[in-house]
């Protein structure tokens, strides 16, 4: 009867411990999807100041350069497509988003000025120097 018990407590414990796993696991997977969608968010909203300060020069220097505004438009539009999938593949209790409640103001946020340019990088494919954290060449349109 003594080892009835002790097996009985053994299987208990392995039960704890297999619970104990998975909910560490959820844990984990959770903050991994909310990570992923905080990546992707900063990505986006990097990749439309980059687009902004794009079409603000080219409209400074009065060209155009339309291919390469649609590559950004691509890009952007790819990382939109990622941050759903995320979204996705989330639980609403993981997944909250931020509203503004109707009676409260929405509050300014100041932005720091976005950098038309700061350090710079060359073109693999052109060889043309651009900015540091662009994601094309404006040069020749080429994937950074």
């Amino acid at each position: 009867m003594f080892e009835l018990d002790i097996e009985m407590l053994k299987e208990q414990g392995l039960q704890l411990v297999d619970s104990a796993k998975k909910t560490a696991q959820d844990l984990a997977d959770k903050g991994k999807n909310q990570l992923d969608l905080l990546n992707q968010q900063a990505r986006l909203s990097k990749a439309q100041r980059q687009l902004g300060a794009l079409v603000y020069s080219l409209h400074k220097a009065g060209e155009e350069n339309q291919p390469l505004v649609d590559k950004y438009i691509e890009a952007i539009e790819s990382i939109e497509k990622s941050i759903e999938e995320i979204k996705a593949n989330m639980t609403p209790e993981e997944y909250v988003e931020e509203e503004t409640p109707a009676d409260e103001p929405e509050e300014e946020v100041e932005e720091e000025p976005v950098k038309l340019r700061g350090e710079t990088k060359i073109c693999p494919v052109c060889k043309a120097e651009v900015d540091g954290d662009a994601l094309f060449c404006n040069h020749c349109g080429a994937q950074l």
